[in-house]
């Protein structure tokens, strides 16, 4: 069963209207009624991605996670940072030497004159 691209973008309204007016109506993000009008917008907008991927080889701008998703992230792992205060430092292991002589010679400090600020007055 193929659904048109327009029915897609028609439920999706629908999906955007009803999870707005739970919303509206409850204030409350835990709410029941909130919470299955956000599963229905997610399902609404998979779809329509999926319509307009399948008919026009167009993807929408928008991602859809499920809590699994988020439990599941890579972010999450502790052991993605390192905190060793010695990677601080790291960049103290380079000196001019590495470079040649010609690092230096590009900058001259003294071509940051105050020449700018004499001409305001």
């Amino acid at each position: 069963m193929t659904i048109d691209p327009h029915s897609a973008f028609e439920a999706l309204i629908e999906a955007w209207q009803e999870f707005h007016a739970a919303v509206m109506e409850t204030e409350d993000g835990e709410a029941p009624r909130v919470l299955r009008a956000t599963d229905r917008l997610a399902d609404a907008y998979t779809v329509y991605d999926d319509v307009l991927f399948t008919s026009f080889g167009v993807e929408a701008p928008f991602d859809t996670f499920d809590e699994d998703d988020d439990e599941d992230s890579d972010f999450d792992d502790e052991d993605d940072f390192d905190d060793d205060a010695d990677e601080a430092d790291d960049f103290d292991e380079f000196d001019d030497a590495d470079y040649g002589d010609s690092f230096d010679d590009d900058f001259d400090e003294d071509d940051d004159t105050d020449e700018d600020d004499e001409d305001e007055r």
